[in-house]
């Protein structure tokens, strides 16, 4: 910090009555030092959580690497198409979602992979308990951040899972739509064995309530069949 500078405040500032008052002035330098102490704390807290975060730059997609694909998308990858999705579509398709509601919702629908890993849908039936166990993983990565942050997130999670709100199944429509466009530019590239993405009757399901993203879903599967079939 330069030597003119007190907690980011210059002197001549903290100095000067006209602009700012003892009173404000001491507040303000209050405020500092409580900045200070919480960001100590804070840059402790993180080093475990930050840990898990970056787990997911180093986990592959499984559905991928099932078929092949074995430097296909990270979770991290997948994560950011989904929340830049979300983040673009939200408020151009449905007025009625909260875009900021449902980015916060695409932030965190995957955290708890940090730790139990990315299972596959043909392990899911051998999984009964999967949602409750990565609710507990979330937990656990956000403990060190205290309770305010870890409730927060939390009900964020849980809200994806239950697909309670218009924003949790706007994010799980998107996630699909995420899969079918990576599928899509896989194939494209040469990889094959990808057909089942497309013939899962699950996937296309999930999209019927917002008919402008079932609508781009068929236009990438109707695509995909015309390129197949020579006609691109």
């Amino acid at each position: 910090m330069p030597e003119n500078q007190i907690f980011g405040y210059k002197w001549s500032e903290l100095q000067s009555s006209k602009r700012i008052g003892t009173a404000a002035m001491a507040k303000k330098y209050k405020n500092s030092l409580k900045e200070a102490s919480t960001m100590e704390f804070n840059c402790t807290a993180l080093d475990k959580v930050l840990h898990d975060f970056l787990t997911l730059k180093k986990i592959r997609r499984t559905g991928w690497q099932l078929r092949g694909i074995r430097n296909g998308e990270s979770l991290a990858d997948h994560c950011f198409g989904v929340i830049l999705l979300t983040h673009m579509l939200a408020g151009l398709l449905n007025t009625q979602i909260d875009r900021e509601r449902a980015v916060a919702i695409a932030i965190v629908h995957e955290l708890g992979e940090c730790r139990v890993g990315d299972i596959p849908y043909t392990a899911l039936k051998y999984f009964p308990d999967k949602s409750k166990i990565e609710l507990q993983a979330v937990e656990d990565i956000l403990g060190p951040l205290g309770q305010k942050i870890t409730a927060e997130n939390l009900k964020l999670f849980q809200e994806f899972e239950d697909g309670a709100s218009i924003e949790a199944r706007f994010v799980k429509a998107i996630d699909k739509l995420d899969m079918l466009i990576t599928a899509a530019e896989y194939e494209k590239t040469g990889f094959a064995g990808l057909s089942d993405f497309w013939h899962n009757s699950s996937t296309f399901k999930s999209l019927a309530e917002f008919p402008e993203l079932a609508k781009y879903a068929e236009h990438l599967r109707s695509t995909r069949e015309s390129r197949l079939s020579g006609q691109q």
